[in-house]
């Protein structure tokens, strides 16, 4: 006869089961908890702890789910309605996902929460902290959107902010002023002293700009050596004193070169104020003829588009 098997309520068996459980769960990333119909709390993994940051013993077998809930609002500093909608959403009768952004002791943090209902009664919830992935995100956002060597905007993110300057500025009948730049015998510069040197031309160039415009105004690159500057709210005369004063900083300037020799360099600026009922294209147009026109007046100098 063979020997008979142990039967399948065998305490051991179960003790066993429960032991590979928990271990399975307490090595998953996500927080989960399970809350049973009368909302006392009936499992819970290691990792959810870490997540919230809350005090030791917050989470215990037994506890309320809702006292839970009240002391993570209370210690995280979550506003009222944010609390009132994570208790009602403890009732939902369907599945549901959602990310959303919480305080964890006063550093912004993002959760994917997921709530599975139970039957009879009660929920499972998973937490996932996605919170590396959004400034992971938020860093590729930022590199589409900006120039690799400068950190100014790139091409098409500044034509975009120059659409919506534009747009802004016929709405509200504001006066908006572009600037046109470019660096005075560029090639000559990589040409001699090597291309390393060009692009910490072009930096230098670039720290100069942020540190002589205002935190409203939109600087690019939009070329090699070419860079645009939006200035909302300024008049032309207001702009064309901005460029005077970037000319001048921009002669003091210097770059060394691998040999340690001095680079100085120079720029050239058209100014255009836009025009109402004009769009982004004839206020490019005007601010380049007037660049052009800098450079035919030996660059190194402001030229003002005549937009009467």
């Amino acid at each position: 006869m063979p020997a008979d098997k142990p039967p399948l309520y065998d305490t051991a068996i179960f003790a066993a089961r429960a032991e590979v459980l928990d271990i399975v769960l307490d090595h998953v990333p996500q927080g989960i908890v399970v809350v049973g119909r009368d909302y006392r709390l009936l499992a819970f993994n290691k990792p959810i702890e870490p997540i919230f940051k809350l005090t030791p013993g917050t989470f215990a077998i037994g506890s309320d789910f809702r006292d839970i809930i009240n002391t993570w609002a209370r210690e995280n500093g979550q506003d009222e309605a944010m609390r009132r909608r994570a208790l009602a959403e403890l009732d939902a009768p369907e599945p549901f996902s959602f990310e959303l952004q919480q305080l964890v002791q006063g550093e912004p943090r993002w959760m994917v929460l997921t709530h599975t209902p139970l039957p009879g009664g009660g929920f499972v919830r998973t937490f996932t902290d996605i919170t590396e992935h959004k400034h992971l995100l938020a860093q590729l956002l930022e590199l589409s959107r900006t120039d690799a060597l400068t950190g100014l905007l790139n091409r098409r993110t500044f034509f975009e902010a120059a659409e919506n300057e534009v747009e802004r500025a016929s709405r509200y009948h504001r006066p908006l002023v572009l600037m046109s730049l470019d660096l005075d015998h560029f090639k000559q510069i990589n040409d001699r002293y090597g291309h390393p040197t060009g692009d910490r031309v072009l930096q230098v160039f670039a720290e100069t700009l942020t540190a002589c415009l205002r935190q409203a105004d939109r600087i690019g690159r939009v070329g090699g050596e070419e860079f645009a500057v939006l200035l909302p709210e300024q008049t032309l005369a207001q702009g064309a004193e901005t460029a005077l004063r970037i000319l001048e900083m921009v002669r003091a300037l210097a770059v060394l070169a691998p040999d340690d020799t001095p680079v100085y360099f120079t720029a050239s600026i058209g100014l255009a104020e836009w025009a109402p009922g004009a769009g982004v294209a004839p206020l490019v147009s005007t601010a380049d003829q007037a660049l052009y026109q800098a450079k035919r007046d030996g660059r190194n100098c402001c030229r003002v588009a005549d937009t009467a």
